[in-house]
């Protein structure tokens, strides 16, 4: 009896984020009212106060960096560094990076959750064993390896920066669960789709426009609107008023009164939502009351 063979199927890996190559790694000892004058580059930088705090400029403003913060600074981006009163320790990465998710973190801070820190002291210790760093040197302008360098050492910072990437952008993109079931439903689902949808539906209680969205997302409004369209077959701001109903599907259940909702999700008028609500779901906001009741 002739055996047959088993026919398997390879799942290819599709990368989220995908770090080329890795430029300058530091952890710099500040003393007190040190600074590093203004400068800018062709690739990402991200500096993480790991003691005290310490301020970053950014495009000419001045921001705080808090200790167990983390701030994105994009290519091309002027910046600087002041550490004023304090002595603050400061790991510093930079990193070429061209997968569309990296837009994400752009002019981004985070305080870090403290089970993704380790992903941190990863790439540092990795980075000591692997590369010829000296103690302090913040005018470093590329890395040279050790002599003995760790086995597999470069690769092992890479992947724990990408990991400690995707951690960040997991974290800050959790959504209730009504909201991933409602993304769930969009064929063909990409991360700016998803990143679109997450910027919406933070702004249910309020108003938003697609120049805040462009500006947001560094993406042309014209690209984001038929991107989104061509994906969804609905418009952003279809979308956005479909996401402001389901809402106030959920606060009717709450027996919250039309005039409420009316002003929680910033409707312009009582008639304007109920002409809204009736559009989308094919009754008034009274007849659902009725037939939930």
């Amino acid at each position: 009896m002739t055996e047959q063979l088993k026919k398997f199927y390879m799942h290819k890996i599709s990368n989220l984020l995908n770090v080329q190559k890795i430029v300058t790694i530091h952890y710099q000892a500040l003393e007190k009212n040190y600074v590093f004058p203004e400068e800018k580059h062709d690739f990402w930088e991200i500096n993480y106060a790991d003691k005290e705090n310490v301020f970053v400029g950014i495009d000419g403003k001045k921001v705080e960096l808090k200790q167990g913060e983390i701030i994105f600074i994009k290519p091309n981006q002027p910046h600087f560094v002041e550490s004023g009163d304090k002595e603050p320790n400061l790991f510093i990465i930079s990193f070429s990076c061209r997968s569309e998710s990296m837009n994400f973190f752009a002019d981004k801070k985070f305080a870090v959750p403290e089970k993704y820190r380790y992903l941190l002291q990863n790439i540092m210790s990795e980075a000591e064993n692997t590369f010829d760093l000296p103690d302090f040197d913040p005018h470093l302008s590329g890395l040279k390896l050790l002599e003995n360098p760790n086995l597999g050492g470069e690769q092992i910072i890479k992947n724990s920066l990408e990991a400690f990437l995707i951690y960040l952008l997991r974290h800050a993109q959790k959504r209730p669960s009504s909201q991933e079931f409602f993304v769930s439903k969009i064929a063909d689902s990409s991360e700016l789709e998803d990143e679109i949808v997450r910027i919406l539906s933070s702004k249910i209680y309020g108003k938003f426009s697609l120049a805040d969205l462009s500006n947001e997302l560094h993406y042309g409004t014209t690209r984001l609107c038929t991107f989104f369209k061509k994906k969804t077959g609905k418009s952003i701001y279809q979308t956005y008023l479909k996401l402001k109903i389901d809402e106030a599907k959920k606060l009717i259940r709450k027996n919250k009164s039309f005039a409420e909702i009316t002003e929680l999700l910033c409707f312009d008028s009582l008639s304007t939502f109920t002409f809204v609500f009736r559009k989308y779901l094919g009754m008034t906001p009274s007849e659902y009351r009725n037939s939930i009741k």
